[in-house]
């Protein structure tokens, strides 16, 4: 029994939010802003690193959809992902 309970909670992870446009979120609960960045160093694929960290902050407000504001570079190397954090019950 005890081995069904723990499988049980390691796959009621929270799910990663959905990537959509404004249009997809008009019947949703607006739950905030949500910045993420690529952090420092020499990363050439910084917008992918910026936007995951967006991401987990975005699911730690319990959100299920995100639309994307700005992708601002900071330097060459480097960025900051802003985007809208909400909660659909569909």
């Amino acid at each position: 029994m005890a081995i069904v309970l723990v499988v049980g909670f390691t796959t009621l992870g929270i799910a990663k939010p959905i990537e959509v446009q404004e249009s997809a979120v008009q019947d949703c609960r607006f739950l905030g802003k949500v910045e993420g960045s690529s952090g420092y160093g020499k990363n050439f694929g910084w917008q992918p690193l910026a936007k995951s960290s967006a991401l987990r902050k975005a699911e730690k407000l319990g959100a299920t959809h995100v639309v994307w504001q700005r992708l601002i570079p900071v330097g060459a190397f480097n960025g900051v992902a802003i985007a809208r954090a909400y909660s659909c019950n569909r």
